[in-house]
């Protein structure tokens, strides 16, 4: 009995740190800070781990890429290294990879999720213009040659073409602020789940569909996140089926169309 008398405090404070978030303030709004005379840049989510601990708290790292103006208002990125994030900003972004999380435009700061390059850049006429497919009379985005890196930059390639139709969406979801990840539920264009971001950043598609761990602390996190909707059954799906469908790139899509637009 006095053995259970002494261990049952230790339990109970093993309980209380794991489940009590310590107050962290978050590399974006220190990013900010930092910029503060930098009038235009972009944050996006470049990519995200975690590790779970029996007996100590979980941890949970971003790593983010920062796209400024140089001389000659010539793009610059920078890819930063590793940084430790609350679990409440982890489970925030869980759905945004590859995705702007702040940006600086013209001075004005904001925190609304974006697809890569479209808060600034696309739709603006001073780095490129909305031209139209002779065959099909689609209205798409190109940069101007000056400003053609901008796709590598924002690893545009791998999303295909930026319409007009879905810019459109996009502006209409941002003004009544929700995140706009693009595709239908279960398949967004934009985000964590999308084809893009198993294309551009293997090292996270690997580590997705090899660590069960981490995949379940994604989808978990995902389906208490504004992505959820976007991300349709994928962030509530068994270990088994997701490990799947992150590795083959198939998924069952909703017949609904998803709260994250065209």
């Amino acid at each position: 009995m006095k053995k259970l008398a002494i261990f049952l405090p230790f339990l109970i404070l093993i309980g209380c740190s794991s489940s009590n978030e310590t107050f962290k303030k978050n590399p974006v709004d220190q990013f900010i800070i930092d910029m503060s005379d930098v009038n235009d840049f972009t944050i996006l989510l470049q990519d995200m781990d975690a590790e779970e601990h029996l007996f100590t708290a979980d941890i949970f790292r971003h790593k983010y890429k920062i796209i400024t103006m140089g001389a000659d208002s010539i793009p610059v990125s920078k890819e930063t290294d590793w940084y430790d994030v609350s679990p409440s900003f982890f489970q925030l972004h869980s759905g945004d990879i590859g995705m702007e999380i702040a940006s600086k435009v013209n001075g004005k700061v904001s925190k609304q999720v974006s697809p890569p390059g479209y808060s600034g850049y696309v739709g603006n006429s001073q780095y490129g213009e909305w031209k139209t497919n002779p065959n099909t009379g689609t209205s798409f985005w190109e940069f101007y040659g000056r400003y053609a890196m901008m796709r590598s930059l924002f690893n545009m390639a791998y999303y295909g073409p930026i319409y007009r139709s879905s810019y459109t969406d996009y502006r209409r979801y941002s003004s009544s602020g929700r995140n706009y990840y693009g595709g239908s539920s279960g398949s967004p264009r934009y985000g964590t789940y999308s084809s893009g971001v198993k294309k551009s950043n293997p090292t996270f598609a690997n580590r997705m569909s090899k660590s069960s761990s981490f995949r379940n602390s994604v989808n978990k996190s995902v389906s208490r996140s504004p992505a959820k909707y976007a991300a349709g059954s994928r962030s509530t799906s068994t270990t088994k089926s997701t490990n799947s469908r992150y590795s083959s790139g198939s998924s069952s899509r909703s017949r609904s169309s998803s709260r994250g637009g065209k």
